[in-house]
């Protein structure tokens, strides 16, 4: 299987308030991937993963239901810049 680098997201703010990522942008693919088609693709057996520029870790992301909003996360780790919540907005 395969596995995905995770550079840049999309997210949505709800009316809870909360902010979900509804998009993300893959390295080396022109078209970004909605969170359905990455959970298809997991389902399929690829991976995901982001990595920090600072540091080189790698997080792998994994599907989260928040809000009642299929979303996505990336695994806890002590390194801030591979936090798919801080990584830049996607610019298509």
């Amino acid at each position: 299987m395969s596995a995905f680098q995770i550079t840049c997201v999309s997210k949505k703010l709800y009316l809870s308030g909360h902010e979900h990522i509804e998009w993300v942008g893959v390295k080396d693919e022109r078209q970004p991937l909605s969170v359905g088609d990455v959970y298809r693709l997991m389902d399929a057996g690829h991976r995901f993963y982001t990595v920090s520029p600072s540091t080189g870790a790698v997080a792998l992301v994994e599907p989260m239901r928040c809000c009642h909003v299929d979303t996505l996360r990336s695994s806890a780790d002590a390194v801030r810049d591979n936090n798919l919540d801080n990584l830049p907005v996607c610019r298509w």
